[in-house]
């Protein structure tokens, strides 16, 4: 009887003692000449891993991989009911587990045939071994390591129709088997013939592959199983996820004959991933297991193994192998310029100059817009034996003479001081123009714009002369409100004393005792502690001492750019006429428009301000009138070396400048 798996022999128990003493009387068949390893690793370049290619190896190509295998419960016995068949306990584990290796080779012959061999090698086979009078363990165990039988191949193509492919593979084993313990399972002691066809199909990435054949062998018998002639298969697909990376499928296994017993057909799906380390190098790592348990059907398998397979093909025909030609499909000129490589070098020096129209071949064009189409380039091109890169003057030739008889550049293109000018335009050939921006077209530099006797270095106000009035005049710049009470210093009596704003002459630049001081800044808050009254449509006198407060006070507070003035009146039209009106008088006591917004609303009588926008503390603005003006030039002003600038918007886009801040409400809350 057979079990569903087969991985071992099938035990009949006897139902009484006289078939028992019948059964041991006899002696029963103790052949172990028996491979049960089953995976044999394809020979030559592969898709798949035990399913070969119908495809050979280039001419002339050498593949070589090394292989390593560890599988488990490969042959084992069980109790099967002889009424019902059925199959009871495990009775013996013959083979625990494998571990072995295989070393292939193969090398094409042309085109169309490749020859190939496949040599096992078992580092440890262990079980518990066969007692073949019982079925039962040997008491010895089992423990074999040796050499497998040699497999010699060739294989032949035989058809080629774009993405298909057919071949035929003929092999024969040789009996090499040797090894300790009488080299059990191992292998077979006389040779085996077999034979396989191969179908290959091939889909970009994806690769279907297909074999079937037979083995033709001697039949040998271990107790109550016979392996003998078998039918082979095996089929799987590869999938080409990158150029470096498959993810690979596939099944195979073997069908006894004539009855397709199962001890005799073992079957066995296995997956894995081949890496491509490079164009030459294969890393194969994968595992697999048996379905059913038939001899040398696992219950578990892994390996993994490394191939070399260079392509020595030459598809250019450059004499370089594809393996080493960087550029397989296109031939080498064969110029003597890097020819080791395969790729053709049209231009050998790099210079945007096709070798056939470059006269200089392997010295690279200098592109410096002087004969540039020839390939060559011309170190001096003025030929004033200065080199370019030393000659101020690389296409002018020198004349020799003074006060530069070297720079390269003849006198009347000469720029001794380096400052863009040349000498003949340059009113100080021998000083450097500062290039600030001011009289850059004389050639000398004005070491003092303004003429202040304050340096441009040190001036922090270059084109606006010092008051030299002895208050702070090492700056530079004017001071023209020394106390800064708003009051200029040329209608200030007191020049260096702040006016106090107290209602009582206010206008004068001194401090005063006594009065009353009704306006304040607290922080951004302007406190108005007074209500400025009207005449008709002009101020009161009170109402005018008020605004002029107000008016003193922004004065003395130049950085900022945006005061808001809010008032309420019982009727609207009076707040509007009451806004109008202290506007209009800030204005004439010297508070720019632009800074000022006065708004006027029904409500309660109230009035207060407060600081919308500030600009820099203490910007300085020249006075007017006061500004130092350039002389016209009298020749051009060299060109200002210009920094590259960001690329422009596209000419669809608009820049806009950015909107100062705007007040969040109308309504202003005036305490």
């Amino acid at each position: 009887m057979r079990n569903p798996r087969g991985v071992g022999a099938i035990v009949a128990l006897g139902l009484s003692v006289a078939v028992a003493n019948a059964a041991l009387a006899q002696s029963p068949p103790n052949d172990r000449a028996i491979d049960v390893q089953t995976f044999e690793y394809a020979i030559g370049p592969k898709a798949l891993f035990t399913v070969s290619d119908a495809e050979v190896a280039a001419k002339r190509q050498l593949a070589v991989d090394a292989l390593i295998t560890f599988m488990t419960a490969p042959f084992k016995i069980y109790n099967v009911d002889p009424e019902t068949n059925e199959v009871g306990e495990e009775r013996t584990t013959v083979v625990e587990s494998i571990t072995s290796a295989q070393l292939t080779v193969a090398y094409g012959i042309d085109d169309r045939i490749q020859v190939g061999a496949n040599l096992p090698i078992i580092f440890a086979l262990t079980g518990e071994g066969l007692m073949a009078s019982t079925g039962m363990p040997d008491p010895n165990g089992l423990s074999v390591t040796g050499l497998g039988d040699l497999v010699l191949e060739g294989k032949m193509r035989f058809h080629r129709d774009g993405s298909l492919r057919l071949g035929a593979i003929g092999q024969l084993s040789i009996p090499t088997s040797v090894g300790s313990n009488e080299s059990q399972f191992i292998g077979d002691n006389l040779p085996t013939v077999r034979a396989k066809l191969a179908a290959q199909y091939d889909t970009g990435r994806v690769s279907l592959g297909a074999n079937t054949g037979v083995i033709l062998r001697k039949p040998r018998t271990i107790y109550d199983s016979t392996i003998g002639q078998q039918l082979t298969w095996g089929a799987g697909a590869a999938v080409r996820l990158t150029n470096k990376f498959s993810l690979i499928g596939e099944g195979f296994g073997r069908a006894g004959l004539p009855d397709f017993s199962l001890d005799a057909s073992p079957l066995e799906v296995i997956g894995g991933l081949r890496l491509y380390a490079t164009n030459a190098v294969a890393v194969v790592v994968g595992g697999g297991a048996g379905l059913v348990k038939g001899i040398g059907s696992p219950e578990s398998r892994f390996f993994v193994s490394i191939g070399y397979s260079p392509d020595v093909r030459d598809t250019d025909g450059d004499g370089i192998a594809n393996a080493r030609d960087k550029c397989p499909m296109v031939a080498e000129d064969r110029d003597g310029w890097e020819d080791d490589d395969g790729c053709p070098d049209d231009d050998n020096d790099g210079d945007r100059r096709p070798d056939d129209e470059d006269k200089c071949p392997t010295v690279a064009e200098d592109l410096d817009g002087f004969d540039d189409d020839d390939g060559c380039p011309e170190l001096d091109n003025d030929g004033d034996k200065f080199a370019d890169l030393q000659d101020k003057c690389p296409n002018d030739a020198e004349d020799g003479k003074e006060p530069q008889p070297t720079d390269g550049c003849p006198a009347h293109l000469r720029d001794s001081d380096g400052d863009g000018l040349n000498d003949v335009f340059d009113k100080c050939p021998s000083a450097e123009e500062d290039m600030d921006g001011f009289e850059d077209g004389d050639g000398c530099p004005e070491a003092d714009n303004d003429n202040d006797g304050v340096a441009d270095a040190a001036d922090k106000c270059p084109l606006c002369p010092e008051d030299k009035d002895g208050f702070e005049d090492g700056d530079g710049c004017p001071e023209t409100d020394n106390d800064r009470d708003g009051i200029a210093d040329a209608q200030d009596k007191c020049p260096m004393e702040a006016e106090s704003i107290n209602g009582i002459k206010d206008d004068d630049g001194c401090p005063d005792t006594g009065g009353q001081q009704v306006v304040a800044l607290d922080g951004d808050r302007l406190l108005i502690g007074k209500i400025p009254t009207l005449a008709g449509a002009s101020l009161t006198p009170a109402g005018t001492q008020i605004v002029d407060q107000v008016a003193l006070l922004m004065n003395r507070h130049p950085e900022v750019t945006k005061w808001l003035i809010a008032l309420a009146q019982p009727k609207a039209d009076a707040a509007k006429k009451l806004a109008d009106a202290i506007k209009a008088r800030l204005v004439a006591k010297g508070v720019p428009a632009a800074h000022l917004e006065v708004l006027g609303a029904a409500g309660p009588a109230k009035i207060g301000g407060v600081v919308q926008e500030r600009g820099e503390e203490g910007a300085f603005v020249c006075p007017a009138g006061k500004e130092v003006q350039q002389r016209p030039e009298t020749i051009p002003a060299p060109a200002m070396p210009v920094k590259s600038e960001p690329a422009l918007p596209p000419k669809d886009s608009t820049t806009k400048p950015t909107p100062a801040p705007q007040p969040q409400s109308d309504e202003i809350e005036i305490d």
